[in-house]
């Protein structure tokens, strides 16, 4: 069945790309990087769809791509993608089994915090022939996984070194507290401050003779800051391209919003409407969905799993009409669907598959 040229004839919810901003996303960003030793690594978590990974590729400045799970390394090397991140910790049999299959593909490397995590990768990258490159992680504030800077993490690298399979390739550094903070002079200099340690230890590493390659981390929110740090080699950038709502209170004019979700109308009085979209088909972690048009368009309450009761007064909308609905969690609402409509203007340019949306091997 070939998809509707129109998005007005688009069967809703349907989640849209406005091409010519995500175009524009990309082009900004890998114009920062334009004759700078740095690089950008793209996280596919944001958007999970492989053909807007390539055009992110295609746009020059990039080293590779970074997943955050085994299953979006995947859908990449399947697709071709020669150079991966998983900035993630990958534990378990099958997962490690995965993991090596990748490293036979193609250029991937993994997050480790521990000889606990990465004894098991070289003990089966020893049975396979091959060694698995880390990334020991750092924790520079999110207090998620990572060990301390300096001595944790030269400690951590030196048994690293030794373990058979493993082989070390640098360090990853990433500030989620920091990415979150609203735009402001305190959240650049938050984000200075973070990574100083993580570089001040690649330099103590190096001091020992310990080689060094790599040190990945910062995110959409901090990619300019970051990028102008000396000893700082890869930006894991990822919502830049698609952004939400929330995300754009935090890059100002840096980036624009180029997702939204397609609802229908299906009931209206004088002052609200209600629509055929609910959290089936938008995330909410960082509030409710905001709606451009009509003007003064109000979500009290975002929790109905296929409704959206939206107050506002003069709206002008009838049943049948179409609203565009920002969310403010794009990487969560990218995973409830199962492709992503290309448009420009009210023209539909593609349609591109999800291809790594959900978690969890095919065991049928």
């Amino acid at each position: 069945m070939s998809p509707p040229s129109k998005i007005c004839d688009l069967p809703t919810p349907a989640l849209l790309l406005n091409w010519p901003v995500a175009q524009r996303n990309i082009e900004r960003a890998a114009a920062f990087v334009d004759g700078q030793a740095v690089r950008l690594r793209p996280h596919f978590k944001n958007h999970k769809c492989v053909p807007l990974a390539k055009h992110q590729l295609a746009a020059g400045g990039c080293c590779g791509m970074t997943s955050a799970t085994v299953d979006e390394a995947v859908s990449l090397v399947a697709a071709g993608v020669e150079d991966v991140l998983i900035a993630n910790q990958v534990v378990g049999t099958s997962r490690v089994e995965q993991l090596l299959d990748l490293c036979r593909r193609a250029t991937v490397r993994v997050a480790v915090d521990s000889t606990a995590n990465a004894l098991p990768i070289g003990q089966a990258a020893v049975a396979r022939g091959i060694e698995v490159g880390v990334l020991a992680e750092i924790d520079v504030g999110s207090h998620r996984c990572g060990t301390q800077a300096g001595a944790p993490t030269i400690d951590l690298v030196r048994q690293l070194t030794a373990i058979p399979g493993i082989r070390f390739d640098g360090l990853q550094a990433y500030h989620g507290n920091v990415v979150g903070m609203p735009l402001s002079a305190e959240r650049d200099e938050e984000a200075r401050q973070s990574m100083i340690p993580a570089i001040e230890t690649r330099r103590s590493l190096e001091s020992e003779g310990i080689v060094c390659p790599i040190l990945s981390g910062a995110g959409t929110a901090t990619y300019r800051v970051v990028g102008q740090m000396e000893g700082v080699d890869e930006l894991q950038i990822g919502s830049y391209v698609t952004l939400d709502w929330s995300y754009k209170q935090r890059v100002g004019d840096e980036f624009d919003v180029a997702l939204s979700v397609l609802a229908t109308v299906l009931s209206a009085r004088s002052d609200a409407y209600v629509l055929d979209v609910g959290v089936k088909a938008i995330a909410h972690e960082f509030g409710p969905p905001q709606i451009a048009h009509p003007p003064n368009s109000e979500v009290p309450r975002f929790s109905a799993e296929e409704h959206t009761i939206v107050h506002a007064t003069q709206h002008g909308l009838k049943v049948g009409d179409r609203v565009h609905v920002t969310p403010s969690h794009a990487c969560a609402t990218c995973n409830l669907h199962h492709q992503i409509v290309v448009h420009e203007g009210d023209e539909v340019v593609d349609v591109w598959p999800i291809s790594a949306r959900g978690y969890g091997l095919d065991l049928t």
